[in-house]
C-alpha cells in the first residue's frame, strides 16, 4: 500500500508498542524450535518480528510499503524480506510452520482478501498455524485517517472468515477481542 510510505516515519514512531505481543509470544511458544514463520505485513518488525526472533524463530517478512521494508532491514539486517503484497506474492515455493497478518487483510478488498489467504494457505505446511486480525463485521468503511492519510477497511463477519479460511484448508480454531477493540483469528491448516 503507498499510503504507508507517505507515513513510513510516523508509523514507526507510533508502531513500537505492545499491540499483539502477548498474541504472537503465546503463538511462537506453541511452535517447535526453529520454525519458519511467515511475518504477512511485517511493516518495521516492532514489536512482532521481534518476539518470534527471540523465540528462535526463522522469519521470512513480506510487505507492499517499500520506506517501511526499508526500516525493517534496519531493525533486522539478516531476515529476508520480500517486496510486494501479499494476494500475488510469490513466496519462492518455500513453505512455513506459521504465518502471522497483523493490520494487514482489512486494507485488502474481499476479493484480494481470498487471494492473500490462497496465497497464505498454499505456503503453510499441514497444521501450521495462521494468526491474523481483521475486523468481525462484514462490510467496508472508510477510517480514521493515519497521520493526515484517509485508509479504507474492509472485513468479513466471523461467519464469512470462517467459510473463506475452510475453502483454502483452513479450520478457524478461535477468535478474540483485545481491550483495544482488536480481532484476533487463529487458524489451523489441515491435511
Amino acid at each position: 500500500m503507498d499510503e504507508y510510505d507517505w507515513i513510513a516515519d510516523w508509523y514507526a514512531s507510533q508502531r513500537a508498542g505492545h499491540m499483539g505481543v502477548p498474541e504472537v509470544t503465546a503463538l511462537a511458544a506453541s511452535l517447535p524450535a526453529g520454525a519458519s514463520v511467515l511475518d504477512v505485513g511485517c511493516g518495521t518488525g516492532l514489536p512482532l518480528t521481534k518476539v518470534l526472533l527471540e523465540h528462535g524463530c526463522h522469519v521470512m517478512g513480506v510487505d507492499s510499503s517499500r520506506e517501511l521494508l526499508a526500516r525493517f532491514q534496519e531493525n533486522f539486517p539478516h531476515v529476508p524480506v520480500i517486496h510486494a503484497p501479499i494476494q500475488s506474492c510469490d513466496l519462492q515455493a518455500r513453505t512455513f510452520d506459521a504465518a502471522i497478518a497483523w493490520g494487514v487483510l482489512f486494507h485488502l478488498t474481499h476479493e484480494e482478501q481470498g487471494h492473500a489467504i490462497a496465497n497464505i494457505a498454499r505456503a503453510l505446511k499441514p497444521g501450521a498455524a495462521f494468526l491474523f486480525t481483521s475486523g468481525d463485521a462484514h462490510g467496508s468503511i472508510d477510517g480514521e485517517p493515519m497521520n493526515g492519510v484517509p485508509f479504507r477497511y474492509h472485513s468479513y463477519s466471523v461467519d464469512g472468515y470462517r467459510d473463506l479460511l475452510r475453502a483454502h484448508g483452513l479450520t478457524l480454531e478461535a477468535t478474540r477481542t483485545d481491550a483495544g477493540g482488536n480481532v484476533y483469528f487463529l487458524s489451523l491448516k489441515t491435511g
